[in-house]
């Protein structure tokens, strides 16, 4: 499979945004330090009110296993480990993955327990 992208939303407590912030930093820098494979991984703060700051990472991955290796990372396993332990979230993970992948390779990824997973339709475009 080729070159995919996806944005995942985290709605976090918004008195446990700089905790979430800091805990952020760290697994960026070992997600840079041990994914060769992840081309793009970047956190933007979408929104904010006076209960929640949503979040969101753009993950650009140069193939498939690459996107495997990142959920099997250690690091990223502790980070969402974390996540749930210190009740960060106010909602499940969101994550929205961009790909030309057919419905059966979709399949596997569509039931990840605490994360509600969608494919964005593509109606047009490409993937290299």
């Amino acid at each position: 499979m080729s070159l995919f992208f996806l944005e995942a939303f985290e709605h976090v407590h918004k008195a446990k945004a700089e905790e979430y912030e800091q805990m952020g930093i760290k697994v960026d820098n070992t997600v840079q330090e041990t994914e060769p494979g992840m081309l793009i991984h970047v956190q933007t703060k979408v929104s904010e009110n006076e209960h929640e700051v949503v979040y969101r990472w753009v993950e650009v991955y140069g193939k498939f296993e690459d996107f495997q290796f990142h959920l099997e990372n250690p690091a990223v396993k502790e980070h969402m480990q974390k996540l749930t332990e210190k009740d960060l979230l106010r909602t499940p993970l969101e994550i929205i993955i961009y790909s030309d992948w057919t419905e059966e390779q979709k399949e596997q990824w569509k039931h990840i327990p605490g994360v509600k997973l969608t494919f964005s339709p593509l109606v047009n475009g490409y993937f290299r």
